[in-house]
């Protein structure tokens, strides 16, 4: 157990009150917007290819970030006295942005082509193999094959060679998080695609997939397509039900409904698949002084990887270059405010979010500093606009939140909400998750009352369109203010 008691503000460095206070303002006043915006605007621009993790324009980005961390005397924390912790994964690289077309019957033998707009409804497979097909749509429900829950939305139906319309997640009823816990695993995008090929499929077509989503496996010999309500709705012109009550049957009475559509589509996608691609977090950290406190260390990291580039860029300003800039200005203002720190701090910028959160399962298996002397770790993914700030997970570690909101409350005075850590029974979805699940406390800052369009994995997700560059400042101010506190303290008291 971690003994601490909350001093935050006091003297307790060889700074003296005043001049403590002094070189905190000093550097609190020279956290910039305008400088935050035109590194959200660099990272999200053509240079760095939507920074897809194993890509070039990934491995750019990582290189541009140690480029920051080291000018500004920052200690690298990634494997052989390097910024750079490695693993492997492969990208995608597209030719043309592919299509998806609906044959809709016509007078005697003719059929009329209804070809789907992007991005709106439709969107390649990020992970696509390559190729064209033209075939029958089998809808197959979930996409499940689950003997020990004796379900199988594959049953019956025979899907070699023709295209199968699968919806995300898992059948459910009223059931206990104990019971939903055993579907988690059949959640995956990859278990998804995988027991798609097993089956035979040639095609694979991802309801409300409208956005891209490189968080999927790749296969060579199945072309992949995600789509909007519009496709979805002339899908389902000729059935009786339509998707959302069918779903509804299936998940009260825990039975598959799978049938032949009586539709034809033609798909296709030009790609070439990178098997061999790298990519990286990127660590830095900023030792402590106190010959003791200084194997404890302070996390803030946030994902830098967006989702590439599908023969349209895209930027990813919200997703995550917002969070990625608040982690950088805050590691620029502690490496220059001159005030020295007991506790060390790390910023960890992750690669392989958007991949399935392989930057942050990589970052807990070999941790730069060992878990049981982590005080925690505070994640940022779409930090870029709104009106107020939220601390996910603040009420459950109370001792962590006082640095947050005494900063708030002193300097920035803006709206405040903190929550209680909650229970996720699903698959994770966030690189906290993989930190919390592995032991570590986890909290996240975010924001409240968006006052600018999200455009999630969209090609406008762009700075222009989607970052406010004051609450961006208004963060990092927080952040460095709670942080330098909490990194000062003499004693914390933790569980």
């Amino acid at each position: 157990m971690l003994f601490i008691i909350i001093l935050a503000g006091l003297p307790v460095n060889v700074l003296g009150q005043d001049d403590y206070e002094e070189a905190l303002l000093k550097q609190f006043h020279q956290i910039s917007s305008h400088e935050m915006y035109d590194w959200v605007e660099t990272l999200s621009a053509p240079e760095f290819n939507g920074r897809m993790a194993g890509s070039p324009g990934g491995l750019a980005a990582a290189k541009w970030l140690a480029s920051h961390l080291k000018d500004w005397g920052i200690q690298p924390g990634g494997t052989d006295s390097t910024y750079f912790q490695w693993f492997d994964i492969g990208y995608n690289e597209f030719h043309e942005l592919g299509g998806l077309c609906l044959h809709i019957p016509g007078e005697g033998t003719r059929s009329i082509q209804k070809c789907y707009t992007f991005p709106d409804n439709f969107f390649p497979g990020m992970n696509t193999g390559s190729g064209e097909i033209t075939a029958e749509v089998i809808y197959v429900g979930y996409g499940i094959t689950a003997p020990e829950h004796g379900y199988d939305d594959y049953e019956g139906m025979d899907v070699k060679g023709k295209i199968v319309l699968v919806n995300r997640d898992a059948p459910y009823k009223e059931t206990t998080s104990f019971d939903f816990e055993q579907w988690v695993r059949y959640c995956y995008h990859h278990y998804k695609l995988e027991n798609a090929v097993k089956h035979g499929a040639k095609g694979f077509i991802y309801i409300a997939g409208n956005h891209a989503n490189p968080n999927i496996a790749h296969d060579p010999d199945i072309i992949v397509a995600g789509i909007g309500p519009e496709a979805l709705n002339d899908f389902f012109a000729n059935v009786e039900m339509d998707n959302a009550e069918i779903l509804e049957k299936i998940n009260s009475t825990m039975k598959p409904h799978s049938f032949s559509m009586g539709n034809m589509v033609t798909m296709k996608a030009n790609t070439t698949w990178h098997p061999d691609g790298k990519a990286c977090n990127v660590i830095g950290y900023i030792e402590g002084s106190d010959s003791e406190l200084k194997d404890e260390v302070i996390i803030i990291g946030g994902h830098y990887d967006a989702v590439g580039n599908c023969s349209v860029l895209l930027p990813g300003a919200l997703d995550n270059a917002s969070g990625t800039i608040d982690i950088l200005a805050v590691a620029k203002a502690m490496s220059q405010s001159g005030i020295s720190l007991k506790r060390s701090v790390m910023f960890l910028f992750i690669g392989g979010e958007e991949v399935g959160l392989l930057g942050s399962q990589s970052y807990v298996e070999n941790p730069t500093f060992l878990k049981e002397n982590t005080i925690c770790y505070i994640n940022l993914d779409m930090v870029g606009n709104g009106t107020g700030f939220s601390l996910g997970s603040g009420k459950t570690h109370p001792e962590l939140l006082k640095f947050f909101e005494e900063a708030n409350n002193r300097f920035l005075h803006r709206t405040f909400r903190s929550s209680e850590e909650r229970e996720n029974y699903g698959r994770p979805r966030s690189d906290g998750e993989i930190f919390k699940r592995n032991g570590y406390r986890a909290l996240g800052m975010g924001l409240t009352g968006w006052n600018k369009p999200v455009n999630y994995h969209q090609p406008n997700d762009q700075a222009d369109l989607t970052i406010d560059p004051e609450i961006m400042e208004d963060v990092t101010k927080l952040l460095f203010v709670a942080l330098t506190n909490m990194a000062r303290a003499e004693h914390l008291e933790l569980e």
